[in-house]
């Protein structure tokens, strides 16, 4: 699912939230979609454990899902993913880094079929959409950097056996795409790396020196 959907359906939920009673054809035309596309978000909503009520042509939501942390609204949550989407704008990526963790234990308490939905959310709109990388590399990405483990990266377009070795230094925002600062072990000496480029990453037993300057 992609930003703009995501947005869409916060709409709707707003819509019909504060002003209950309006018929499908009035909440299509108020938010400019059709008809037909506000019942196909409509399912995508009741999949997320939201409940309708129809009564004379006029829509209401009867329960919204709640986190058991602090009885968090689902629509919250939702809110928040969006709002995370857009921090890449501030440059710092230790601000995207700590806004992610928080969500992924929000996520943790919500039931499965909400897990997984909140998992995938996250990676189509935050780490792909906006960080323009895998979920998977970022991940290892952030542990490598964090814990300072020197790893082997193969890159997109390089040769399929060609790997480079790397001590991964910090992860930075370069003109809006997120970057690697590491040292080339081989080359010896520091370089940039888009993370977008990079395809695998192999973990060593070897660890970042301390000298290695950042």
């Amino acid at each position: 699912m992609q930003s703009h959907r995501l947005a869409r359906l916060l709409r709707i939920i707003i819509e019909v939230r504060t002003e209950p009673g309006k018929t499908p054809e009035q909440i299509s035309k108020d938010l400019g979609i059709s008809v037909r596309q506000f019942y196909y978000d409509r399912d995508q909503l009741a999949r997320m454990d939201f409940h309708f009520s129809r009564t004379k042509g006029q829509f209401v939501i009867l329960g919204e899902p709640e986190v058991t942390i602090g009885s968090l609204p689902l629509s919250e949550i939702l809110t928040l993913v969006l709002a995370i989407r857009h921090l890449s704008a501030t440059r710092d990526f230790s601000i995207v880094e700590g806004a992610l963790k928080s969500l992924y234990k929000i996520v943790d308490h919500l039931p499965e079929s909400q897990r997984r939905l909140l998992g995938s959310l996250i990676d189509d709109i935050i780490v792909k959409e906006g960080l323009g990388c895998r979920p998977d590399i970022l991940k290892d990405m952030i542990e490598a950097v964090n814990e300072k483990k020197r790893i082997l990266v193969h890159f997109r377009h390089g040769s399929p056996d060609r790997r480079v070795t790397l001590d991964p230094l910090k992860l930075c925002f370069k003109r809006s795409k997120l970057f690697l600062d590491a040292y080339l072990v081989e080359k010896k000496r520091h370089a940039q790396h888009c993370l977008e480029t990079i395809d695998e990453i192999v973990f060593t037993p070897f660890y970042r020196p301390e000298n290695t300057c950042t």
